[in-house]
């Protein structure tokens, strides 16, 4: 008998379970699981000076993504059962420069990818730069990169950018584009006075402002995936789940309080309470 090496193993089982999922386990017991993130970065200007100063005129003038330093992140875990009506939400994680630096941050976010090998990664445009900062980041601080982001190809199955999956051959948009275009509630700054937020220190606004570009990718992402078939959920239901566990996790949020909830609230009510009412625990 051949005895197969155990990283080829671990592959066939791998394959073996996403191949179960696709098809519901036989017995539509098998949950899809996502853990959709976003990220926020500081300028690093002084290694970019240092860059500019030893390339002479040949350098980029424009401080691009190796020399952004990650400065907050948040993310949120779904998890999809067939047959039930709304995810099991976990609370949303927002971590900021305030209580620690970018290797704690961005060990803090692999330990939860590395608790969910089975999780695809859903982000907004993450494969044109939260990425590779990502990857970048665990080879400046020795960190072992989660299974999601070891394949190189931007069409993983273990990961989901929306901003790619919406617009396919169209022009790629923004998220408050394209998050307006549906209603759907969005950053509670503009995106171009994020970074002066960061560098001001005003952890506040950064965590509301990470917090939200998760919470709106998430309800791109159960509308993106129901239209595609692959989850079954009542939407307004999930929404206002959404919006409750996010409340609870996070109350001096004045995204979920003063934008988000009241819209998922809005949804529910629009919706003639026809599907499944939720109601926290």
């Amino acid at each position: 008998m051949i005895e197969l090496p155990a990283a080829f193993e671990q592959e066939l089982e791998r394959q073996a379970r996403l191949f179960s999922a696709h098809r519901g386990d036989g017995h539509g017991k098998a949950p899809r699981v996502y853990l959709v993130a976003d990220f926020e970065y500081r300028y690093d200007r002084n290694a970019h000076a240092g860059y500019r100063i030893a390339d002479g005129a040949a350098a980029e003038p424009k401080i691009r993504w190796p020399f952004h330093r990650i400065e907050a992140a948040a993310w949120a875990v779904l998890r999809f059962t067939p047959g039930e009506p709304v995810p099991y939400i976990e609370a949303p994680i927002v971590l900021t420069a305030e209580e620690m630096d970018e290797k704690a941050i961005v060990s803090a976010f692999f330990a939860a990818l590395h608790a969910l090998p089975q999780a695809v990664l859903v982000t907004w445009g993450g494969e044109a730069k939260d990425l590779a900062a990502l990857r970048l980041a665990a080879a400046m601080h020795d960190l072992s990169l989660p299974a999601q982001l070891l394949d190189l190809s931007p069409y993983s199955t273990r990961r989901l950018d929306l901003c790619s999956a919406t617009s396919v051959a169209a022009p790629s948009v923004h998220l408050p584009e394209y998050a307006a275009a549906l209603a759907i509630p969005s950053k509670p700054s503009p995106s171009k006075d994020i970074g002066k937020l960061v560098e001001g220190q005003q952890w506040s606004a950064v965590a509301d402002q990470v917090l939200a570009d998760v919470l709106t990718t998430c309800v791109i992402a159960v509308g993106h995936l129901k239209s595609m078939g692959a989850i079954s959920v009542d939407k307004p239901a999930a929404l206002i789940a959404l919006a409750e566990r996010a409340s609870e996790a996070l109350p001096n949020s004045r995204f979920v309080s003063r934008d988000f909830k009241p819209w998922a609230r809005d949804r529910l009510r629009a919706a003639g309470l026809r599907g499944t009412v939720y109601r926290p625990a």
